[in-house]
């Protein structure tokens, strides 16, 4: 090969890194940051901070990011676990959340809140799809992740190269766009949002009132799915369902579940049955008319789950393990 040949072949490849660099700062700069709104977007590329140290994976919807606070979890009984929920996060995305957690650290224990499980096969929320998606790392899991969630109108290069999809947010600009394109700065506590706003409920008695109906194919396929890919690598499951003051359930969900669970040997709880255990109390520990907690919620619950989670499940308690405690100390925030 001449000189010349040379030349022009390493022009040929700078002119490639210098397109496939430019392609990744416009992805990241015109990707939304999710700082200071909608901070359920940082949940997903969050976890990779701490994927070595996650002893519990929780899965779940809004519910959940923001009802268990892990450094309560971790103060309390010294369980390092990290929640994988984000806003209106069906049964599929959950499955692959787990997949994904496992091929970076296999936990001890996945808890799958089913919340969100009354909702039928075609359920498709866009924007809460691609916050949990976009933060995902490009792997099998989120490919496939991507194929169950789409809606009609999707298209997998959007997700996979998202400049496509969010190159019109030039008109909604700000500098937190630039400032945090290359750095994230965390906004949660290994997947908790806070909120400290107060609405209280307006009934004082909780009254199911959804209307009887099967669990839909597909959410009962993944979540047979989740247990199965736990089981299979060694990992416990606990089923559940968040305390909340929602009537949009009813009793017939839960005689589903369990069905389906027990037939894994796995158990399933709906801790709407337990609120005056828990001590939650919807005039103080709601944001929204009861159906999510709040933080004060969230401390209440949490301190519970993890004594339960503990008792149950052996879970190991880390905070005399320097590996886990310097992730901690550096994690945790004061209230």
């Amino acid at each position: 090969m001449t000189k010349e040949n040379i030349r022009s072949f390493l022009v040929v490849i700078l002119k490639i890194i210098l397109i496939v660099f430019l392609v990744l700062t416009l992805n990241r700069v015109m990707m939304p940051k999710y700082i200071s709104e909608n901070q359920d977007g940082r949940i997903t590329h969050e976890f990779y901070r701490s994927a070595g140290v996650d002893d519990v994976i929780f899965v779940g919807s809004s519910t959940v990011f923001s009802g268990i606070n892990p450094q309560v979890l971790w103060e309390s009984q010294g369980i390092s676990s990290f929640v994988r929920a984000n806003a209106s996060q069906p049964m599929w995305i959950s499955y692959y959340m787990v997949e994904d957690a496992v091929k970076c650290n296999k936990p001890d224990l996945v808890c799958i809140d089913t919340t969100f499980i009354k909702y039928g096969d075609d359920f498709v929320e866009e924007p809460s799809s691609r916050k949990a998606i976009d933060g995902m790392r490009l792997s099998g899991s989120k490919i496939q992740c991507i194929k169950a969630s789409m809606g009609e109108d999707e298209k997998m290069l959007e997700y996979i190269i998202p400049l496509f999809r969010f190159h019109t947010r030039w008109k909604e600009f700000k500098w937190e766009d630039i400032e945090y394109a290359w750095y994230n700065k965390p906004v949660t506590i290994n997947g908790f949002i806070e909120d400290n706003d107060v609405e209280a409920a307006a009934d004082k008695e909780l009254l199911y009132t959804a209307d009887a109906r099967d669990i839909s194919p597909k959410n009962i396929e993944y979540l047979k799915k989740t247990i199965e890919l736990c089981q299979n690598n060694g990992i416990k499951v606990f089923v559940f369902k968040m305390p909340s003051h929602s009537s949009n359930w009813n009793d017939d969900f839960d005689r589903q579940i369990n069905d389906i669970v027990s037939g894994y040997g796995v158990d399933y709880l709906n801790f709407d049955s337990l609120n005056d255990d828990i001590g939650i109390d919807y005039n103080t520990d709601t944001p929204d008319g009861g159906s999510h907690l709040n933080s004060s919620g969230a401390y209440k619950f949490s301190v519970y789950l993890a004594k339960y989670l503990k008792d149950n499940y052996g879970l190991n308690d880390r905070r005399n393990d320097t590996s886990y405690t310097k992730y901690w100390n550096k994690t945790v925030k004061k209230f």
